[in-house]
């Protein structure tokens, strides 16, 4: 008797045709459980279990130690200063390689030059990202938003490779990535794809080695043309044209795997979708036959059985600097091929030093042998690190997909999901996570009392109070209008206004910085000390 896969997708409790499989993947670890993970599959097709853990950052004296130096790094001392305080404080000294220490110190010079030159101003963090690697090292990425660089605004990664020394991390090599060099990056292999199929790796560190390992062409070569069937872009349409594209790739003959992440955007930007392949060819999407949320990924069902199912690795047996793969397309048009190189893999996350961009969100990742062993996710864009889910469970779900006829695998139209999950998430979830210690940042200009939004969100961490405000006026009154009261709060108590642009304003006393700025449907109200 055939088992019947049952999924449970969110809001979706009365529609008819809700037979396909739930992949339950909230807090799983995957390398420790796989036994257990297969054994629960093989019984109910259901999987749930403890343990799987999505925070990358999980060293907290590691991230304020890469806040402390991004602070120096980033302060109005002059360049000989920083220098000092760089050297005596933050400076790898190794008691057995003066070779490493020299080459510190070079590192060291040459970062802080870059930024003097640059005249470089920085708001507030957006994130601290860890990875460990080579036994004991740690590198450090701190994103930094909306960067004031040379009277241009783009966003700014300062990366710090830090080794270890009798228990103390100290900075050994730092490096930094503007937004705007990505860009231009993608940008070339777009231009690429229209006359070859390879691209090129972006700012390629060797971990294990003082020389990058540069791949030959004919490798690339094979991969591509290996795997280049098993590999497609998603397209978002509107009334105007193409919305929104990511990427894809097939998990069984007519059946897409990509991200929930990229699918939700090409929802919420399309009425009507379709996958491509690289030869052009142009398939309609039938269905939604699984997702999880948590675990960010999506299956969807194609009209026709077609193109080439991957062949799926064994992600546990990379090690740190091997080569890894990435086949889509920059231009939503033809494909190429780009590398990068992986660095560690833990719970079900791999860590790579492969910049992505938004189009390549939900692509496969390949090894040197043509494998799957992850697919990328949005964790990390527009940066030289980038993040990979694990795929060891979609084994299972590939050979259950591949031993069922094409016709009998069902799905959710995609338009009765999207009728039900928008549904559904419009009854937003609020939460209120503030403690005693913020209480002196809500008496800044009584923020909870004079502003007379929704108060969505709220929390207080890294001490910066988070508030988030939902503006119900939607298109017809911007946000920023709603808090003229807020304002006139901030003015009397000696606020000023110091920056401001289309939709952020910033005002500063002696005190304490306050960052307004205007999300679509959201006002968010950031307050920190300086």
């Amino acid at each position: 008797m055939k088992k019947v896969l049952y999924i449970l997708i969110i809001g979706l409790f009365t529609l008819n045709v809700v037979y396909a499989f739930d992949i339950d993947m909230d807090q799983i670890d995957i390398n420790a459980k796989s036994k257990e993970l297969i054994k629960k599959l093989d019984s109910s097709y259901a999987i749930d279990t403890d343990d799987f853990d999505k925070t990358i950052v999980n060293d907290e004296k590691i991230v304020s130690l890469a806040k402390e130096v991004t602070r120096l790094v980033l302060s109005k001392q002059n360049f000989e200063q920083k220098y000092q305080d760089f050297s005596k404080n933050y400076l790898f000294l190794s008691s057995t390689n003066g070779f490493d220490t020299l080459s510190g110190s070079i590192f060291v010079k040459n970062f802080l030059t870059e930024l003097d030159e640059k005249k470089i101003e920085a708001d507030y963090f957006k994130d601290v990202k860890i990875v460990e690697f080579n036994d004991s090292d740690v590198l450090a990425f701190v994103y930094l938003p909306d960067v004031k660089i040379d009277d241009d605004t783009q966003d700014l990664i300062l990366a710090y490779w830090m080794k270890e020394e009798k228990g103390v991390y100290k900075v050994f090599f730092p490096w930094l990535t503007y937004s705007s060099d990505l860009e231009n990056y993608f940008a070339k292999i777009s231009q690429k794809e229209k006359t070859s199929i390879i691209g090129d790796s972006f700012k390629k560190i060797s971990l294990t080695s003082e020389e990058s390992k540069t791949v030959s062409k004919e490798i690339l070569t094979r991969i591509f043309e290996s795997t280049k069937y098993s590999n497609v872009q998603i397209t978002a349409m509107k009334d105007t044209g193409v919305s929104a594209y990511g990427s894809g790739f097939i998990i069984r003959k007519g059946i897409v795997a990509t991200t929930w992440s990229n699918f939700e955007k090409l929802l919420t930007n399309g009425n009507y979708f379709y996958v491509s392949d690289c030869d052009g060819n142009v398939y309609n999407v039938e269905g939604i036959v699984a997702l999880q949320v948590d675990y960010d990924i999506v299956l969807l069902k194609l009209t026709d059985e077609v193109l080439q199912e991957v062949k799926l690795g064994d992600s546990t047996k990379l090690k740190t600097d091997d080569n890894l793969f990435i086949i889509n397309s920059k231009s939503n048009g033809n494909f190429s091929i780009n590398y990068g190189t992986f660095i560690t893999m833990s719970k079900g996350r791999l860590k790579n030093l492969l910049a992505l961009a938004s189009g390549d969100v939900g692509s496969a990742l390949y090894n040197a042998d043509g494998e799957v062993v992850g697919f990328n996710t949005a964790d990390a864009l527009y940066a030289d690190l980038s993040y990979a889910n694990d795929i060891s469970y979609l084994q299972k779900v590939q050979t259950i997909l591949t031993n069922q006829a094409f016709a009998d695998i069902k799905y959710v139209l995609v338009d009765d999901f999207k009728i039900n999950y928008y549904r559904y998430v419009s009854e937003e979830k609020h939460y209120n996570k503030l403690t005693k210690e913020s209480i002196k940042y809500q008496q800044v200009g009584d923020v909870l009392e004079t502003i007379n939004l929704p108060l969505v969100k709220a929390s207080f961490k890294d001490n910066i109070l988070s508030l988030r405000y939902k503006n119900e006026t939607g298109k017809m009154l911007d946000s920023l209008y709603l808090v003229s009261n807020y304002i006139d709060k901030l003015k009397q108590a000696g606020f000023a206004l110091i920056s401001e642009d289309g939709n952020k304003q910033i005002y500063s006393n002696d005190q304490y910085k306050v960052i307004i700025k205007n999300n679509l449907s959201y006002l968010i109200v950031l307050i920190m000390e300086k």
